[in-house]
C-alpha cells in the first residue's frame, strides 16, 4: 500500500539525523531492470557518525523473508541533500550510492559497476540501475502461514 514518502529530519547544532521508510521500486520501465523480489526498507542517517544504515527485508522465492543491513559512508551532508556510498563492492565490483534529496523529499539508491566483468555471474550488473523509495508498506498475499509454536521441520 503506497502512501506519500515522509523523510524525517532533525538538524540542529548538536544532532543531525534523518530517517525514511517504505519500499524500493525501480526507476526504469525496462522489464530487465526490475527488482527480483519486493524489498521493504528503513534508512537512518547519523551525521555525527557519518553513516547511513539501510535495514531491509526481502521476500525471496515468494516464501523466504531475508533481512539485511547495509552501511553507507556519508560523503556529503548539506542543507539540501545527503550522498553516501557503500564500500562493499561484492564479487562483481558493484558500487551503491544512496541519495536523499530534502527539497524533493526523495530517497534513491543507484547500483553501478566499478569494474568491468563480463563473466556469467556479473554480466547482468554492468549497467547502472536506480531505485526510488516509495512510502508505505508491502502486503504479501496470500499471507505467510505463521505458527510461533510449530517445531522446525526435522525437529521433534
Amino acid at each position: 500500500m503506497e502512501i506519500p514518502l515522509k523523510v524525517g529530519r532533525l538538524d540542529s547544532r548538536r544532532w543531525k539525523y534523518v530517517t525514511a521508510q517504505g519500499y524500493w521500486q525501480s526507476t526504469s520501465e525496462n522489464k530487465d531492470k526490475q527488482l527480483l523480489s519486493p524489498i521493504a526498507v528503513k534508512i537512518s542517517c547519523d551525521g555525527g557518525e557519518k553513516i547511513c544504515r539501510e535495514a531491509d527485508a526481502t521476500v525471496e522465492f515468494g516464501t523466504i523473508l531475508s533481512p539485511a543491513l547495509i552501511e553507507y559512508e556519508i560523503s556529503t551532508w548539506s542543507d539540501t541533500s545527503i550522498v553516501a556510498d557503500d564500500t562493499d563492492e561484492g564479487a562483481c565490483g558493484i558500487g551503491h550510492r544512496l541519495a536523499n534529496d530534502f527539497k524533493s523529499n526523495s530517497v534513491t539508491v543507484t547500483d553501478y559497476p566499478k569494474k568491468i566483468d563480463t563473466g556469467k555471474l556479473c554480466k547482468a550488473f554492468q549497467e547502472a540501475n536506480s531505485y526510488a523509495m516509495h512510502g508505505g508498506q508491502l502486503m504479501l498475499y496470500p499471507p505467510a502461514k505463521w505458527d510461533p509454536l510449530a517445531k522446525p521441520e526435522g525437529k521433534k
